[in-house]
């Protein structure tokens, strides 16, 4: 029993120092980023030889943020990628038009100015071709973005993140092309009422204005425009998207004793082409700054959006954020 115990007292018996441990891996399936934004939205149109830009009324639009993000995925201790959700609604209510049709007194009086001042030597400033400002149109909608985005850094540091992927497109409203066509339409079609309103029917086909796709209630409306009392239930149809707006051409029409009130605010909405869009843009792309995290928030700083073709006309929403949100992981 002495040698025995003398001989396995010869072996050390491991301590729990000693024994290496094993960390479990962290089992991160989504991560929800609720917060708050402070976003600027721009939409551009072009297509059949057109084109408008349609920006917000403010600068910034403070609204909140839900975006949702899958594991992250490090290759490197500074390299990884994540695939990220980001949705955001939007409301456009000025218009870039050429500053030579604008109607606002204080632009044709700093247009006066500048003529003035280009003949004591300032020349050589540029001169500002469009100007930006309320021509009664309007569009509203929203996206989602499913981007896998690539970054450089990890969880615990600054990243700079590029990604590109699917988006899914809703927006409605109308815009204003300065159409000299449409313009003039209203002045020089053939007498009657409904000569009238089967040349307005076919402007806006050929136009492509009205998508059969994406408002059937419309399409159908505009395609029997002089039949019954369908111009005054697309006034009415209008009405409830917020499109009808008073303006010169809605008191021409009026005053030309051929049409009501509602009747005449859907000629003019009519002429200002409408919008309507609900797709899947296969391009849609987002680059950010996002900071490490700090009293459990993050903030991120990015530029972005999806571009849809549809109908003869590519829209291109480009938007531009500062985010402040909490992740919350699961």
């Amino acid at each position: 029993m002495i040698f025995s115990s003398l001989l396995f007292g010869q072996e050390s018996v491991p301590t729990t120092d000693e024994i290496p441990k094993i960390e479990k891996p962290k089992y991160r399936y989504i991560s929800i980023n609720p917060g708050v934004t402070i976003e600027s939205v721009s939409l551009s149109i072009q297509g059949r030889n057109r084109d408008a830009l349609m920006v917000q009324d403010d600068p910034g639009r403070v609204s909140w943020l839900l975006d949702v993000k899958s594991p992250e995925y490090q290759f490197s201790k500074y390299i990884g990628v994540n695939l990220l959700l980001h949705n955001s609604n939007f409301y456009l209510n000025r218009q870039s038009i050429p500053r030579i049709l604008s109607k606002s007194a204080s632009v044709e009086t700093s247009t006066s100015e500048s003529d003035s001042s280009s003949s004591d030597g300032d020349s050589l400033t540029p001169k500002k071709t469009k100007v930006t400002e309320d021509v009664g149109t309007n569009v509203e909608g929203s996206y989602s973005m499913l981007v896998p985005i690539f970054y450089l850094g990890n969880p615990d540091t600054f990243r700079l993140g590029f990604g590109m992927g699917p988006a899914q497109v809703r927006l409605r409203g109308n815009v204003d092309f300065k159409d000299a066509a449409s313009n003039l339409l209203i002045a020089f079609s053939a007498p009657g009422r409904d000569n009238f309103l089967n040349n307005l029917r076919a402007y806006q086909f050929v136009s492509g204005n009205i998508n059969p796709d994406s408002d059937p209630t419309l399409s159908y409306l505009v395609a029997n425009l002089s039949s019954g009392n369908n111009l005054e239930l697309v006034g009415y149809y209008l009405a409830s998207q917020g499109l009808l707006r008073p303006d010169a051409t809605a008191l021409t029409a009026y005053l030309s004793g051929r049409y009501n009130a509602v009747e005449s605010f859907a000629i003019s909405s009519l002429m200002r082409n409408q919008v309507s869009v609900n797709a899947v843009a296969k391009f849609a792309f987002m680059m950010y700054l996002e900071s490490p995290p700090f009293l459990s928030l993050r903030a991120r700083l990015s530029f972005g959006g999806p571009i849809v073709k549809e109908n003869g006309y590519t829209y291109e929403l480009r938007t531009f954020h500062l985010a402040m949100y909490m992740p919350i992981e699961f």
